[in-house]
């Protein structure tokens, strides 16, 4: 007798084969650049090709659709096409700076210690490979979904690049409103609350919008020998200064206050009534949790990040241009058009010139009380039946955010546990995944593909 799909065997099973396929896919190094001509494009074909390879039995299973150059939209049509829905993971990955500073190297896809390690083993295949395991043993199986599934498999989206806009306006020339859309994002969190011990299901319901802005200032320039009082650089670092001594207003969104009762509903004690505290919405709470780290504060307001500097080219010349590159993620009771008066406002300097070089503005917010949260929640409590499920805004940006015009129903959650010092792995250095998890997450996308 085969093993239930919910015994541990199973689990361990489907871990140790996710992990030997996820270690081929780390091989492939699919680094996305903003200029797409630049990018290694055989590797992102050998990846798109080994997705077919390895999941043989959904591949034959669905009807392949290429999107852009090397997205892919899978189509697994179900007993019924009324509640259609997408599955979505990306199959790009930020550079690596510094390789050797990796215990071991970012695109080995090494399996040790009881991890796999790579690049990309969160950020996103581990989670691709997760739904693409489910669906093949499935399908191997003989299953067919109670609904259409849509399996998208985005190949530019850590450079916010076309792809996922392009399987959008696929989506509206065949007619197709998702019922339901499901994106990387939250995860299983460990650490992640002051207070909070037990493991938390965070599932994002919307996403903070992102914008990069461009200051500059310039100057007259000249010899590093007599330099002005006041010129070009100064100008610039006046204006970060500024803009970190005066952040943008925290408050309580009400997505915020469902996080902190869920966590304060089960905490003990004094946690339990601090948590409760924090689950008031305005300014107070808002004070509070911008004040216990950089994860809470972003969740209240709208933050900045200097990323990029420009000066001069030489060390000996002073720089006639000075320039700031702004990461901001703009909270959802803001806007691209107020963000940037923020700024203006918190600098007070007309001479520095003001340049939006992309931005996409906050999501709208997908719905607690729902069927499709349910269903989220359903599937959480068999893969991960200790974590508490908690809706919350995302901080970072995703794909998901180019389908909130064909559905009501975004939601951003990956089932892979994760701690503090993983989730600081993410675009850094020594990214990993524990081989267990990956049989979880497998656990919860068989649940949610059979409870369709």
């Amino acid at each position: 007798m085969s093993p239930s799909p919910h015994s541990g065997s199973a689990v361990q099973d489907a871990s140790a084969k996710t992990a030997a396929k996820l270690s081929r896919l780390i091989g492939c190094r699919t680094v996305s650049q903003a200029d797409r001509d630049t990018e290694d494009r055989a590797e992102f074909t050998r990846h798109a090709h080994l997705l077919r390879e390895l999941y043989p039995h959904i591949a034959d299973a669905v009807e392949q659709h290429t999107v852009g150059i090397t997205g892919q939209l899978w189509h697994w049509r179900g007993v019924a096409a009324t509640k259609p829905v997408v599955l979505m993971a990306h199959q790009d990955v930020v550079p690596v700076e510094g390789e050797e500073e990796w215990d071991h190297p970012p695109f080995a896809g090494v399996i040790a210690d009881g991890r796999i390690h790579g690049r990309g083993a969160l950020d996103d295949k581990g989670d691709l490979a997760s739904i693409l395991q489910a669906a093949d043993e499935l399908a191997a199986a003989g299953f067919i979904p109670g609904q259409d599934v849509y399996f998208f498999f985005g190949d530019c989206e850590e450079t916010s690049g076309p792809t996922a806009k392009l399987t959008v306006d696929f989506f509206n020339a065949a007619g197709v409103r998702p019922w339901m859309v499901l994106d990387e994002g939250g995860a299983i969190a460990h650490q992640a609350f002051p207070g909070v011990g037990a493991p938390v299901g965070v599932i994002g319901v919307g996403e903070k919008g992102v914008m990069d802005l461009r200051l500059e200032a310039e100057d007259a320039g000249g010899h590093a020998s007599a330099p002005p009082r006041f010129g070009a650089v100064q100008r610039i670092a006046r204006a970060i200064t500024r803009l970190q001594h005066r952040p943008f207003p925290a408050s309580v969104h009400p997505v915020t206050v469902q996080t902190f009762e869920r966590l304060g509903s089960t905490a003990p004690g004094i946690i339990g009534e601090a948590l409760r505290l924090l689950a008031r919405p305005g300014k107070v709470a808002g004070k509070i949790l911008a004040q216990a780290g950089a994860e809470p504060a972003a969740m209240v307001r709208t933050t900045i990040a200097a990323t990029e500097l420009e000066g001069s080219d030489g060390t000996n010349v002073l720089a006639r241009r000075a320039a700031v590159t702004l990461n901001i993620r703009i909270a959802v009771t803001e806007s691209v058009a107020s963000t940037v008066a923020g700024v203006q406002r918190r600098i007070r300097d007309p001479k520095i010139k003001h340049t939006v070089l992309s931005s996409s503005e906050p999501s709208p917010i997908s719905p607690v009380d729902s069927d499709q949260f349910a269903m989220l929640e359903s599937a959480m409590a068999a893969s991960h039946p200790e974590a508490l499920a908690v809706p919350y805004l995302m901080m970072a940006a995703t794909d998901a955010r180019r389908f909130t015009s064909i559905s009501e129903h975004v939601y951003r959650f990956a089932p892979l546990g994760m701690d503090k010092a993983q989730r600081g792995s993410i675009h850094g250095t020594n990214e990993s995944v524990e081989v267990a998890e990956l049989g979880k997450a497998v656990r919860f996308y068989t649940c949610l593909l059979r409870g369709l």
